[in-house]
């Protein structure tokens, strides 16, 4: 990991527009050759960002994704900036639009959505955990596949994820207002039940996880599935 004088990093993100701004200060540049620079600030006196930094943690998950078949951002560099008290990322801009800029566009939401699902239920019998799940991490590519982006709190388990991990992981969305009214408009219930159709679960099992869905989103899910 290079170590970033404070000069060097002015040189790095020289003329480059801030994406993201934290309460810290710039958390997100794009440079103006194509490269996103990520700020992970050391948080206190004392983190385990100290012991395995966020940035380490954000490429070896990048690797991770590549390795199971999911498209995600391919860091180039790593480095530490002691002046600003933090870890830097740097990797090529991904092209494409999120799902939340597409969905808030009426002509492109059915389009957005229709395919998320099935991507959503990939993630999850890969043992995938997206922490951050929500419709402004996924992209959409123009040759119709879907990549992440804010990936240092991905988490990986050798197995399919637990019925509990997958309802908390989907219901995360919901948490953010516009992308429950995208959803809303989709059709909540249709977004669900794709979602459970796209699962390679038993059927006791999928009736289960229909079930819980189901009661947090105050609709038999399960009647719908057996439609």
């Amino acid at each position: 990991m290079d170590n970033l004088s404070s000069i060097q990093f002015e040189q790095l993100v020289e003329g480059a527009r801030v994406l993201t701004q934290g309460r810290r200060g710039p958390c997100v540049y794009l440079t103006p050759a194509g490269k996103v620079v990520k700020l992970f600030r050391q948080k206190g006196w004392w983190s385990s960002n100290r012991l395995y930094p966020y940035a380490r943690r954000f490429a070896r998950n990048a690797e991770r994704l590549r390795e199971l078949g999911f498209t995600s951002v391919n860091v180039e560099r790593l480095a530490e900036c002691r002046h600003l008290k933090a870890h830097l990322v740097v990797y090529p801009l991904l092209p494409g639009e999120t799902i939340r800029e597409l969905a808030a566009r009426p002509e492109e939401q059915q389009r957005a959505l229709a395919e998320l699902p099935a991507y959503l239920s990939a993630l999850h019998h890969s043992g995938v955990y997206y922490k951050a799940l929500h419709l402004g991490q996924v992209l959409a590519r123009a040759d119709g596949s879907f990549a992440l982006i804010d990936i240092h709190s991905t988490r990986f388990f050798p197995r399919p994820l637990a019925l509990s991990d997958r309802v908390a992981n989907l219901l995360h969305i919901l948490d953010y207002a516009q992308d429950r009214a995208a959803l809303t408009r989709y059709g909540l219930v249709r977004f669900f039940s794709e979602y459970l159709s796209c699962c390679q679960l038993g059927e006791r099992r999928k009736a289960a996880l229909a079930r819980k869905l189901g009661k947090a989103i105050s609709f038999p899910l399960l009647d719908a599935l057996e439609e």
